[in-house]
């Protein structure tokens, strides 16, 4: 084996130590980029792959500690142990290493993106997922995934088709509530200043975890987190499909009451709705899309459901027609 360059050494250690002038990084750097790691990891081996390699030192280590028991006497076992802990090093030392390295040499950025009211966005991730943005919404992600997880952080309303990727799971962080997945589709709902959040599957499994609880759901399931209880529910949802044309702001409605849809306008555009009593319950069909203005999304509403609607300070009021307002 070829001795190890103590000129690259002293740049391993100044690199530690954060030491390394721009032209020793540059040097550092043209090193680590020009090396193969499976040159390293299978050179002088007759194994076709590392996994190979590492079952055939581990068999080795148990081999050798088996002959050690079935013989009495008194020996060394530490030198021979380390001289295998050492060709372990050898073979693995430069995976350990590799993120360190390469976030020195390009370091992944944080990037951050927040909808208005109102406002939907699709992005791409690095990774190839697509993320669908609902309005008031802030997504926090990095500009490369690296690590065993690929993990972002969402407040408010995002619909997701992940990536499949099963070495590296994606992991959504939603304030105290936890999402996992390896490849599907799905739904997080996590606004800040509700007293709940949901996680609704279209496709493929999904795992999320709040206050060390854990519940696996698969097509057509949610997941409601209630933040005052600490609760975590799992229960079957036909509708899941939905989504996908909520994900652009078209909501569906099949005999919805009022109070829910005025409830969804209220979260996708920001503003404060007020209901006369006698419209709480109504029963709503139809289709509203939510990314035009707030007073043509009304005018539809009101001319489907016969009903009025105004604006008082900063609320939309909506009343039943009397006949001064016909």
């Amino acid at each position: 084996m070829e001795k190890p360059n103590p000129q690259l050494q002293e740049l391993a250690y100044k690199w530690k130590n954060g030491t390394l002038t721009p032209e020793e990084k540059i040097r550092f750097e043209q090193w680590y980029t020009s090396f193969n790691d499976e040159e390293l990891l299978l050179s002088e081996s007759k194994y076709i792959n590392a996994k190979q390699l590492k079952a055939h030192i581990k068999a080795n280590i148990d081999q050798q500690l088996a002959k050690e028991v079935a013989q009495p006497k008194t020996v060394k076992l530490w030198p021979r142990i380390a001289a295998v802990a050492a060709v372990v090093l050898v073979v693995f030392g430069v995976t350990l290493f590799r993120e360190p390295i390469q976030n020195l040499f390009s370091p992944v950025q944080q990037l951050q993106l927040v909808t208005l009211p109102g406002q939907h966005r699709q992005i791409q991730l690095a990774d190839g997922t697509k993320v669908w943005l609902s309005p008031a919404t802030h997504i926090s992600y990095p500009n490369k995934f690296r690590g065993h997880e690929r993990q972002i952080e969402v407040s408010g309303e995002a619909f997701f088709e992940v990536k499949h990727d099963p070495e590296h799971p994606f992991v959504i962080q939603s304030g105290a509530m936890r999402t996992i997945v390896l490849g599907t589709s799905f739904n997080v709902r996590a606004y800040p200043g509700t007293n709940k959040a949901e996680v609704t599957v279209v496709s493929g499994k999904v795992g999320v975890t709040a206050q060390h609880k854990t519940e696996i759901m698969t097509a057509n399931q949610r997941v409601t987190f209630n933040k005052t209880t600490n609760g975590l529910i799992k229960e079957k949802y036909p509708d899941a499909q939905r989504f996908i044309e909520q994900r652009i702001g078209l909501f569906n409605y099949n005999g919805t009451a009022l109070l829910t849809v005025s409830q969804d306008l209220e979260m996708q555009y920001g503003v404060s709705i007020q209901l006369a009593p006698s419209l709480l319950h109504k029963a709503f069909y139809g289709q509203l899309n939510t990314s035009i203005p707030l007073p043509q999304t009304l005018d539809k509403l009101s001319a489907v459901m016969d009903i009025t609607w105004h604006k008082e300070g900063k609320t939309y009021v909506l009343q039943t027609k009397t006949p001064n307002n016909n």
